[in-house]
């Protein structure tokens, strides 16, 4: 008789236990996705992720790799997304080899607006330097890949190439650049050019212009889209 009594009790706890379980497996996360992918290793090789960033000041992210699909998100390039998720923790038998052991679901997109740091992935020749008009033969220019987050192009005379170590909204700062080493008749632009780059600290665009700043905010660089 005691344990047809208990029995109704133990059902219930069976039935609670499991419904927490099932609600431990799931949660809801709320994060930003990058306007641009980025190379990754993918386990298989060489991929495109996505970049979020689980914070609220987006001009200011430390994006970091997502290497899992999200069921029912759309990227866009370009565009800034801020999405909620349902992360559900899958059983290993539930898992594909090399597969991510939660499984992401888009619930909504909470925002979405243009990111105008990707204006500035393009290439852009010099027009002046610290403020004045040059002319020369052989221009200098400046390539910006934001998806490997690295600068390129010519002084004038010698290639460089670096990493771009900080980009916000309006900041821009470039790291060690390195370059070949060949002399050419006249040095004067390039080391103009070499010299104003290196102090590089914030950036405004204008449709098909880019100005560089230094920290005291005076212009030193100013650039014309090529394409």
């Amino acid at each position: 008789m005691t344990f047809i009594k208990t029995l109704p009790a133990i059902i219930i706890m069976a039935i609670l236990s499991v419904s927490c379980n099932s609600e431990d497996a799931t949660k809801t996360s709320t994060y930003w996705v990058n306007s641009l992918k980025t190379e990754c290793d993918a386990g298989a090789g060489k991929a495109q992720c996505l970049q979020v960033f689980k914070g609220e000041d987006v001009s200011n992210a430390q994006w970091t790799l997502f290497y899992a699909p999200i069921e029912g998100f759309t990227f866009q390039p370009g565009f800034l997304q801020k999405i909620k998720v349902k992360e559900t923790q899958l059983e290993d038998s539930e898992v594909p080899a090399d597969a991510s052991s939660i499984k992401y679901e888009l619930i909504e997109v909470v925002e979405k607006k243009q990111d105008k740091k990707t204006l500035l992935n393009d290439i852009w020749a010099v027009t002046h330097i610290n403020g004045t008009a040059i002319e020369t033969e052989h221009t200098p220019t400046l390539e910006i890949n934001l998806s490997e987050m690295r600068a390129f192009g010519t002084d004038g005379c010698n290639s460089y190439s670096g990493k771009i170590t900080d980009l916000n909204d309006e900041t821009l700062n470039f790291g060690a650049l390195a370059s070949t080493r060949k002399m050419c008749p006249d040095m004067t632009i390039p080391n103009q050019f070499n010299q104003a780059i290196s102090q590089v600290a914030s950036y405004k665009h204008e449709q098909l212009t880019l100005y560089l700043y230094n920290a005291s905010g005076n212009e030193i660089l100013r650039f014309k889209k090529v394409d």
